[in-house]
């Protein structure tokens, strides 16, 4: 009878401690996401991001869709990389600061390579001339054309570089004025997090 009485408080002891367990599980499965969240954002806080602007309001905001030609003459729809990490870059053979960040976006293309990551180049020249000067040597770059500057418009792109770190659903999640070093671990840390 002794025996029994211990089998029975040892199977309701496991029982409550199963159901206890199962109640927490949820909580600390959203505090280990919490802190993830949190970790990766500080690798991304090193962009030194923008809030927002004046066309697209606060961020986080859904990405306003386009579609561009690249220098084959195909186009390339915004829509169409949902699952990849999207960077989109505005920019011009004229504008010195593009000029600058150009070489780390070129490290940043190859550092990512085989992840589903696109970088897409987003110029506002005049034309394919101008473009295809400038990377007279080729270049690693998904270059587009906007020379209406519509699609940066669209955007709230004023002035340039100005880049948009859009996530694998679509959503704007940092805005970034002027340029940056892409090629730096922190970028790195930051877009890996967003692919995870």
């Amino acid at each position: 009878m002794t025996r029994l009485i211990a089998y029975a408080v040892a199977g309701v002891t496991a029982l409550t401690l199963i159901v206890l367990s199962a109640l927490a599980l949820p909580d600390a499965v959203a505090r280990a996401r919490e802190g993830y969240r949190r970790s990766s954002e500080a690798a991304c806080d090193s962009l030194q991001p923008a809030p927002g602007n004046q066309v697209l309001g606060q961020l986080p905001v859904a990405a306003p869709n386009f579609t561009l030609k690249d220098y084959a003459g195909h186009d390339v729809s915004l829509s169409s990389l949902r699952g990849n990490v999207v960077l989109v870059n505005f920019w011009a053979t004229w504008c010195k600061t593009c000029v600058v960040e150009m070489p780390s976006m070129e490290k940043l293309v190859h550092n990512m390579a085989g992840k589903p990551f696109r970088l897409l180049a987003v110029s506002v020249d005049e034309g394919w001339p101008e473009i295809r000067q400038f990377f007279a040597k080729g270049s690693a770059l998904e270059v587009l054309l906007d020379t209406p500057r519509d699609t940066a418009k669209k955007y709230g792109t004023e002035k340039f570089p100005e880049s948009f770190l859009i996530d694998k659903d679509g959503t704007i999640r940092y805005f970034v004025i002027s340029d940056r070093d892409w090629s730096t671990p922190d970028v790195t840390a930051c877009l890996n997090s967003m692919l995870d």
